[in-house]
């Protein structure tokens, strides 16, 4: 690999702060409250200078949901390294998800973000939705891979499609998370207030349910 000069080390030093001043600036003041003006500042930029970086607010988000979803990815990769049966990777697979939203909740809603404007023409040829797509492909791989381990080793339904399962899990897990993290809002529908949960009841309970229905009951049975 190419050493990178001086030069290019201090562009990318500087890239990695203005996108740690931002999680904090968006964190704080949301998306649509923060301004390049605060980001800038906060990383005691000039705006010129962030700009060189940057373009607009959006490519922040961009970069940072680039860097939310590398940081899944490898936390998901450590998981098809274990020992543990194909079911059992699933559930963890499923865990790590959740606990890293719960920990990053910033980045849930960058990728979120992302994928809003997915059907927005004036992002086609944006540079950084094709690298978060990327990392949304390689994430699913690990979800079909842990499900195809599962099937060879008999703690999964042979009857399923990896892919197909892959999705609703991707989907579910999804509404999951965004129903936990709703209630924290001040503003909430009712409906949420009628049951109690936490996010960690409701991980569990999510966790369960997909569990018991894609495990391989006549595999239990022997066992």
């Amino acid at each position: 690999m190419k050493e990178l000069s001086r030069k290019e080390r201090e562009r990318l030093r500087r890239r990695e702060l203005i996108i740690d001043v931002a999680e904090e600036v968006i964190h704080q003041h949301g998306f649509k409250s923060s301004t390049m003006e605060q980001i800038a500042e906060g990383a005691e930029l000039g705006k010129g200078t962030l700009y060189l970086h940057f373009k607009s607010k959006v490519s922040i988000y961009l970069a940072i949901c680039d860097r939310g979803s590398k940081k899944l990815n490898r936390e998901l990769a450590k998981v098809l390294a274990t020992e543990l049966s194909g079911l059992e990777m699933v559930r963890e697979i499923g865990y790590t998800y959740l606990r890293f939203i719960q920990k990053n909740p910033l980045y849930f809603s960058a990728f979120n973000y992302y994928e809003n404007i997915l059907d927005d023409d004036k992002y086609n040829d944006s540079p950084m939705i094709k690298v978060c797509e990327e990392n949304a492909r390689e994430a699913m791989t690990y979800i079909v891979r842990a499900m195809q381990i599962g099937i060879q080793d008999g703690s999964i339904d042979g009857g399923i499609n990896p892919k197909e399962l892959g999705l609703v899990m991707w989907g579910a897990s999804k509404g999951v998370v965004h129903v936990a993290l709703l209630k924290n809002k001040r503003r909430h529908m009712a409906i949420l207030d009628d049951v109690e949960f936490s996010f960690d009841s409701l991980m569990e309970s999510f966790i369960q349910l997909m569990s018991s229905g894609i495990k391989n009951d006549r595999q239990s049975e022997k066992v």
